[in-house]
């Protein structure tokens, strides 16, 4: 008797936890919003407008004199806080109202921006994606002009300017190890807290920084209706359990070989 209610509560339970895990979102767990407010805010006489925008955060945030809704709205930056091992390590997901494969109104989405020295006036790295594939690459700057970043070319408010949108093909040079990466891609059960009525997300990898390395990076669509801005710092690599269990064998292997021939020598 003891035995089968222990089976039927230990069934309950695991339906509890299934049922747990489908109603979370993608970044209710493992994740930290390193989303940054830029700064951007301005009065405005239509009331629709500031409901908008008229807050300090990027969630339900375009830029004034820009269009308004869900459909323009970019809204966060979420980095794996290595608290969720179903996580990976330094994935950055990039989260918005927008949607990022089929763009909107004709106006298409823009790469990610990466600045590690905060202080150069340009950008080191951009991820170049390519939501027709489902693929991006990285590439590397040590100058603004081999970058060769454009600035948004289509109508949108002046304060977002002079803000990248999009990687220039055939400047930069690409990270080794870091071309035609699986760019992930998902519209329903983002999670994360944001508000709105539907999301998306797109999620890179951003191990090519190498440990401990403080970073700010940037999002914006073509015509620059709305910017987004994050900051973080990259993971150490942490060594695999495989690692870890070869290691620890082989110091085992040595502690045994030792006593073996202390006792030989006694």
């Amino acid at each position: 008797m003891k035995k089968r209610t222990l089976i039927i509560v230990t069934a309950i339970f695991g339906l509890f936890l299934l049922n747990s895990n489908a109603i979370a979102g993608y970044l209710d767990s493992g994740w930290e919003n390193i989303t940054v407010f830029d700064g951007i805010k301005k009065n405005t006489g239509n009331k629709q407008q500031k409901e908008w925008w008229n807050n300090k955060n990027e969630d339900e945030e375009v830029e004034p004199k820009a269009q308004i809704g869900q459909q323009w709205d970019l809204e966060g930056f979420f980095l794996s806080d290595g608290t969720d091992p179903s996580v990976q390590d330094n994935e950055l997901a990039m989260v918005g109202g927008f949607n990022f494969v089929t763009g909107q109104g004709g106006i298409a989405s823009g790469d990610i921006f990466i600045d590690t020295d905060m202080k150069n006036g340009y950008y080191e790295y951009v991820m170049d994606l390519d939501f027709s594939t489902f693929e991006y690459t990285v590439y590397e700057s040590t100058e603004e002009s081999k970058i060769g970043y454009i600035t948004p070319n289509k109508a949108g408010p002046k304060e977002t300017k002079k803000s990248p949108w999009t990687y220039k093909k055939g400047t930069g040079s690409a990270v080794s190890g870091y071309q035609g990466l699986a760019l992930n891609y998902l519209s329903s059960g983002v999670g994360g807290n944001l508000k709105g009525s539907w999301h998306n997300v797109a999620t890179v990898n951003l191990s090519f920084l190498g440990g401990n390395t403080d970073f700010q990076v940037l999002n914006t669509m073509q015509c620059g209706n709305d910017i987004m801005y994050g900051g973080g710092t990259s993971t150490a690599a942490v060594p695999e359990p495989a690692t870890i269990f070869l290691l620890g064998s082989g110091l085992l292997g040595l502690f045994g070989f030792r006593k073996k021939l202390r006792k030989s020598n006694n």
